[in-house]
């Protein structure tokens, strides 16, 4: 192996590595939705099926179908009541398993459970006790949104917040203190939107497909400025999309918008063959980052985003994919723009561009 492919391999690990390794295993994201109507509780619950494949996957090849759920309804159910837990006045309240199915959310294949649980009587406060996959996935996070009439509680259910109790307006009493309701609403609100923010830097270290686009489009920026001047075209055209899908103001089918970002891979990769120049690839950059911002848009707005603070839920996500986006450019931007002083940067270049377009074509057949 000589030194141009030991190097373009090596750049394909270092982006694919942050993905698929560091965060394999240790990182994943679901959502927990909690309907509560008089007595009862439909709980709608997400799992990444990396947090089930050791347990569930009877056929060992590293992907849950639905057609092996069914016959594993009872060890599922077992899964799900050791770790999750609803109490309602100190009483563990029954859990039925009601479906299952497999899915893929923002290029995120898991399954969702439907669960119901039912009170002796309406319920007025509830004790969520959440502790599903941390010991393999100390990182599991799980955006919880809990819905009763108008009362809407959001919160994100991590391995240091994994017990929280909800009282619903109708069981408050009238003489509690507004001010300190106000100020723990507040401190819940910030704590909230900061996760988010984390969440954002996550969904990108482990957006492997999100990552291998910004190595192609900075591939053959020869000058920071260059780069710069991509990064904020791709930043702009996403954070719109973002916005307009999250907000529900368009609606796209997620399966065909992660097949097209497999498509812009495949382009960007080709044309790295051909193009030697950075100048005008920003324009381009804006049109695929349109595409990506819906990508970056579905599983988030699947988890039925809170409506009285929208936009400071989306905007703090946001920022945190943008500077998970500037953590990987200032490592990965560095070593290229070193690497163009030699003059055997341009093969290597070709190399590399070849190896990602094998890769994003493969994701396209899959996904279609």
């Amino acid at each position: 192996m000589n030194l141009r492919t030991f190097l373009s391999l090596f750049i394909i690990v270092l982006i694919l590595g942050t993905a698929t390794t560091s965060f394999a295993h240790s990182s994943s994201m679901g959502y927990s939705k909690l309907n509560v109507i008089g007595n009862q509780i439909d709980y709608e619950l997400f799992l990444d099926q990396r947090d089930l494949l050791v347990q569930f996957d009877t056929n060992k090849n590293d992907n849950l179908e639905n057609e092996e759920l069914p016959s594993q309804k009872d060890g599922i159910e077992s899964f799900l009541q050791k770790d999750l837990r609803i109490d309602v006045d100190s009483k563990p309240l029954t859990m039925e398993l009601l479906s299952m199915d497999v899915t893929t959310k923002d290029s995120t294949r898991g399954v969702v459970f439907q669960i119901r649980l039912t009170a002796d009587e309406a319920i007025e406060q509830l004790n969520i006790h959440y502790n599903l996959v941390f010991e393999d996935a100390p990182a599991h996070t799980s955006v919880l949104l809990v819905h009763s009439g108008e009362f809407l509680y959001e919160d994100i259910l991590d391995i240091n917040r994994k017990d929280i109790q909800i009282t619903f307006p109708a069981a408050e009493t009238t003489g509690s203190c507004n001010d300190c309701g106000h100020r723990a609403q507040s401190e819940k609100i910030g704590s909230v939107l900061w996760k988010y923010f984390i969440l954002g830097i996550e969904h990108i270290l482990i957006g492997y497909d999100h990552l291998l686009f910004l190595l192609s489009l900075v591939l053959i920026a020869s000058r920071f400025k260059d780069a710069l001047k991509i990064v904020t075209a791709f930043t702009i055209a996403h954070s719109i999309t973002l916005f307009l899908v999250a907000s529900g103001r368009i609606h796209v089918i997620s399966s065909w918008v992660e097949a097209l970002i497999a498509v812009t891979i495949c382009y960007v990769a080709v044309e790295n063959m051909f193009v030697q120049k950075a100048k005008w690839r920003w324009v381009m950059t804006v049109i695929f980052g349109l595409i990506h911002g819906m990508g970056f848009a579905g599983a988030l707005a699947e988890t039925g985003l809170p409506k009285d603070n929208l936009i400071g839920t989306l905007l703090m996500f946001n920022l945190g994919v943008e500077t998970g986006q500037l953590m990987v450019l200032c490592l990965l931007l560095p070593l290229l723009i070193w690497l163009r002083r030699f003059p055997w940067y341009r093969k290597m270049m070709i190399s590399t561009s070849c190896l990602i377009f094998v890769l994003a074509f493969y994701w396209l057949i899959q996904r279609l």
